[in-house]
């Protein structure tokens, strides 16, 4: 299933998926593989962090910004063109989850190696860590929503891959976010609730945004044109934990009180 728009991030509305709309007719006319364009997805993230060890040279941002681009429109397009070609497989969503993984490592590490200072190659990494739990989290705060807009109120399991990387993924994305909760058991007992749970639900689930992709490829950004990329790192650890974790909060407070009604 789409996002719906509703917990959509804006950039995602306004510009990245209305550029992978224009291309799906072109990728299917060519008969491009799903999994080609996830692969040319991180091929544009590898270019982009090759742009990206250049941020001294003036104008290297711009184009590695670009580049992140151009890898959020093959992102979004892969899973348009699964869905319209029929497509959509287990594998294909491993594989997708772990080009969006590995673009966002083969970003930063250049921009770690071309750093003075070997201490900010390690605050890299754990900033890398950091990243990983609050994507996790991101995704199943989403998935969750959008199976309640379904009228599922339970986990809905995953097909496997029998892939040895998938049941982690699995494992972290269910603990994090898509895993049941209260709201779940409320609304099994009480459906009539469920639409004034997504009214109070969605808007802190778009503003959980700030710890997608795109909220970090602007992130990337901003630190390199200022000329201190480790000040995104600090970000990232500091700045996208505590906001995850005030949102968080927020929500199950607001799932709280819509389960009381049940």
């Amino acid at each position: 299933m789409a996002r719906p728009p509703v917990i959509e991030d804006p950039s995602n509305r306004w510009l990245i998926h209305p550029i992978a709309e224009g291309l799906l007719p072109l990728a299917i006319r060519l008969g491009i593989a799903p999994n080609t364009v996830s692969f040319t997805g991180l091929a544009f993230g590898v270019a982009s962090g090759f742009a990206y060890a250049q941020w001294r040279t003036p104008g290297m941002a711009v184009v590695g910004l670009l580049l992140m681009l151009g890898w959020h429109v093959c992102d979004g397009l892969d899973g348009k063109l699964a869905r319209a070609t029929g497509r959509t497989s287990p594998l294909g969503r491993l594989i997708d989850g772990l080009c969006d993984y590995l673009v966002f490592f083969a970003v930063l590490l250049p921009i770690a190696l071309s750093l003075d200072d070997w201490r900010l190659l390690v605050l890299c990494i754990v900033a890398g860590g950091f990243h990983a739990v609050q994507s996790a989290w991101y995704e199943g705060e989403r998935e969750a929503w959008r199976r309640r807009l379904l009228g599922l109120f339970a986990p809905v399991p995953r097909p496997v891959t029998r892939s040895m990387l998938e049941r982690p993924y699995n494992w972290v994305e269910a603990r994090l976010g898509s895993g049941l909760r209260p709201i779940d058991n409320a609304l099994a007992r009480r459906p009539a609730l469920l639409p004034a749970y997504l009214e109070v639900s969605a808007p802190l689930v778009r503003a959980m945004a700030i710890a997608g992709a795109n909220g970090r490829t602007f992130g990337i950004f901003i630190a390199v044109s200022a000329g201190v990329p480790w000040a995104y790192w600090l970000w990232e650890i500091f700045g996208v934990t505590a906001l995850a974790l005030g949102l968080a909060t927020w929500l199950r407070r607001r799932e709280a009180a819509i389960a009381a009604m049940a």
